[in-house]
């Protein structure tokens, strides 16, 4: 994606210098009623077309259909940056004959993200420095059934699990909390074979009793 936004800088930045133009922002009100290329600056008022309403200044460019100047149709390609943002907040995307379009965020590939929405993806990888292997060391200190159970009407919540207000106030550190959950579920193991066990005997001495 940096690459392509790179690009696009670039080959805008050539198209401006090769055409005359003086390579200084023009002042606009909105994002969607552009009809020719440059760079611009707009303020992020409601009806600007920003990426956010946030009554900040965006500086840009826009990459216009040819035909858009001798029409009413805006078919444009935008990037726009957030003034004095640290990180950068780089924004791109295609509008159609009527200067409309959605919005996407340019993420870098280092540092921390934040994303104000629904993120669709085919798969996820998350490095990890640690796992839940502990959990069947001999030594490993395993609750039994009756403490949890004591745990959980006191705190309304799993031993080592934060509580829904935590959650809440706090979020989610999804790679401990895959950590977490994937502990619980090898302590679920142990039960089940404790249990399992536990079952079996039962049966042994039932069928002793049978014999008598």
């Amino acid at each position: 994606m940096k690459k392509i936004v790179l690009a696009c800088l670039f080959s805008c930045s050539s198209l401006l210098i090769m055409s005359g133009q003086e390579l200084k922002s023009v002042e606009k009100s909105s994002w969607g009623n552009m009809n020719t290329s440059g760079f611009f600056s707009i303020l992020g008022k409601v009806d600007s077309d920003s990426p956010f309403a946030n009554n900040r200044w965006w500086w840009g460019i826009n990459c216009t259909y040819a035909n858009n100047v001798i029409s009413t149709q805006y078919y444009n390609a935008q990037i726009a940056f957030e003034y004095a943002t640290n990180p950068l907040q780089m924004y791109v995307r295609i509008t159609d004959k009527y200067g409309k379009g959605e919005w996407a965020k340019v993420l870098h590939s280092k540092g921390d993200h934040a994303i104000d929405g629904k993120l669709t993806t085919k798969e996820i990888e998350i490095k990890v420095d640690t796992g839940a292997d502990f959990v069947f060391k001999p030594d490993y200190n395993l609750k039994t059934l009756s403490e949890v159970e004591a745990f959980v009407k006191e705190n309304q919540h799993l031993p080592d699990i934060p509580s829904e207000e935590e959650m809440q106030e706090n979020g989610l550190n999804l790679n401990k909390m895959q950590i977490k959950l994937l502990q619980k579920i090898e302590e679920l193991t142990l039960y089940v074979i404790d249990l399992k066990k536990e079952n079996e005997s039962i049966k042994k001495e039932l069928k002793e009793l049978k014999k008598e």
